[in-house]
């Protein structure tokens, strides 16, 4: 088969992929395996577009700074948003992805955060029911975060999802193990009108070296 500098067409176990995609990171620091998967679906279609979160049985190896907007102090948090914060993030004083990463939100907040939508959205920060950052009970969404939960969705304009599933010094097993939770969890948000085999290939890398294609079949 064909090769490139990029990918090995050549198909793999989950196992052998995942020694090949560490063994292949070239990082000097502990690198990140990240999970590419292929879809077969229309684009166009916004009901063949998929977004889930789900928790990581071993985590992501990194925790995220979490702010909250919330009516009570919340355990976990790494910043307690008021209000009046909302200004501050619209003039570019407190900047989403370097001061946050998650923003979780009581839905009461929510039509005041309309107005920095237009900076939270392009970042993928605004909160969303459907990612369960917009909740009443904000203390356990904060609590998943931290343990793991990871959103799972397809690119904007191309049947391909982007994610990741642990890193380098993590144990072959638990990047196993995180890599069939968010297979699983995939298949379980399957849309209703994809079809039986909508999974058209799925690549594990690490940060700076190539991917290693998975045996479907071996799964």
């Amino acid at each position: 088969m064909t090769k490139n500098k990029d990918k090995d067409m050549n198909l793999y176990t989950l196992e052998e992929a995942i020694k090949k995609a560490k063994a292949g990171s070239k990082a000097k620091f502990d690198a990140t395996i990240e999970l590419h998967i292929n879809l077969f679906k229309d684009p166009k279609n916004p009901e063949l577009s998929v977004r889930f979160t789900t928790t990581l049985p071993n985590g992501t190896g990194k925790s995220k700074k979490v702010a909250v907007l919330a009516s009570k102090k919340v355990a976990g948090a790494d910043i307690e948003l008021l209000e009046s914060d909302i200004e501050k993030i619209e003039k570019g004083t407190i900047k989403p992805k370097i001061d946050f990463e998650v923003l979780v939100a009581e839905p009461k907040f929510m039509p005041k955060l309309a107005k920095v939508a237009r900076i939270l959205g392009p970042v993928g920060m605004m909160p969303n029911p459907k990612t369960g950052t917009v909740t009443e009970d904000v203390e356990t969404a904060v609590s998943q975060i931290k343990k793991g939960k990871i959103e799972v969705k397809t690119e904007k304009d191309i049947p391909v999802i982007h994610t990741i599933m642990g890193k380098k010094s993590f144990d072959d097993n638990k990047l196993a193990e995180n890599f069939k939770e968010i297979y699983n969890s995939l298949n379980q948000n399957k849309p209703s009108k994809a079809k039986s085999d909508w999974i058209k290939s799925v690549f594990v890398s690490a940060t700076m070296g190539p991917a290693f294609s998975v045996d479907l079949a071996q799964l």
